[in-house]
């Protein structure tokens, strides 16, 4: 057992706090285990920039980080600290903490009945674009139709964007998903060129992915100019950069009761905007118990600043 203090256990060896200086202290060595099974140093500078990026100041995130560290132990997982960090979040400002929680929130997204691809379509809508989701009849290339999850239009272009959900969102999502898309545009400007019955018009690919991207996926995409959206991928135009700025979160991120999620997802609310416009009527037509959807309406609002 230590006989120094947890916050400043594994600081440099001249450190200050609250005008007090220690030398030569012993340094905690720890390591963080990834998703991968690889170990990563702990590093301070990181957990304090998570709490920071959720809306903390600097103050409340040095707090934060020196209470985690102090619950943190050599290999933890990177599941097991994130989980710590949003506990000790918590503790100071339960909002801020839900902002914390928005990469796991969107993995959450229920594959069963493609969630992550309508709220894709949902969040490119708030963000100027028209969208629809998996269009049918399913729309003719050259050679086949194709599967499309999501068909986007602006000013300048008509986007099919293929769309890869991944429940364990710390893996990188690789070369062969934007190849693909790359190939599946190819066949569908060939079926419009042709003239075939059922062809769209398309002109860009796009790859909107919960995951960050290998290098290799980043190269050929830059090269092929399709449009990436990845996690913190590309600078102010990134998954989580398009959410943050639209207020567009998940309502996962609000944690609901199974049932009440189990209805919402039936009426396809998936954003907490939506769910912050059900009415009474709305609320009752779905079976739910008004005061669970309230405390949830509440602490949406307080999510999105309304």
């Amino acid at each position: 057992m230590s006989l120094y203090p947890a916050w400043f256990i594994n600081r440099s060896t001249a450190f200050c706090k609250n005008n007090l200086r220690f030398e030569n202290l012993p340094v905690k060595e720890m390591k963080i285990k990834d998703a991968h099974g690889g170990l990563q140093d702990y590093s301070s500078e990181h957990i304090e920039r998570s709490c920071t990026r959720a809306g903390f100041s600097s103050e409340d995130a040095e707090e934060i980080e020196s209470e985690v560290f102090e619950r943190a132990w050599d290999g933890i997982t990177t599941r097991k600290l994130h989980s710590i960090l949003f506990s000790e979040m918590k503790k100071y400002n339960e909002i801020f903490a839900l902002r914390y929680r928005l990469r796991e929130s969107i993995a959450d997204l229920n594959p069963n009945y493609h969630e992550f691809e309508k709220y894709i379509a949902k969040i490119l809508e708030q963000d100027g674009y028209e969208t629809e989701w998996s269009p049918r009849p399913m729309p003719e290339g050259e050679c086949i139709e194709h599967e499309i999850d999501v068909v986007a239009k602006d000013d300048k272009h008509t986007y099919v964007i293929e769309c890869k959900h991944h429940y364990h969102h710390h893996r990188y999502t690789g070369l062969d998903i934007p190849m693909r898309q790359w190939s599946r545009l190819q066949d569908l400007r060939r079926g419009h060129e042709h003239g075939i019955k059922g062809s769209i018009d398309a002109d860009k690919a796009w790859v909107v992915v919960n995951t960050k991207l290998s290098n290799h996926a980043k190269d050929y995409a830059e090269c092929k100019d399709i449009n990436m959206t990845a996690w913190k991928y590309p600078d102010g135009e990134s998954l989580d950069s398009i959410v943050e700025r639209n207020n567009a979160y998940p309502v996962t991120m609000l944690r609901p009761p199974h049932h009440v999620r189990v209805e919402l997802s039936k009426k396809d609310i998936l954003t907490v905007q939506e769910l912050i416009k059900l009415s009474d009527e709305d609320i009752e037509r779905m079976d739910l118990k008004n005061n669970a959807v309230k405390s949830l309406q509440r602490t949406a609002r307080n999510l999105v600043g309304k």
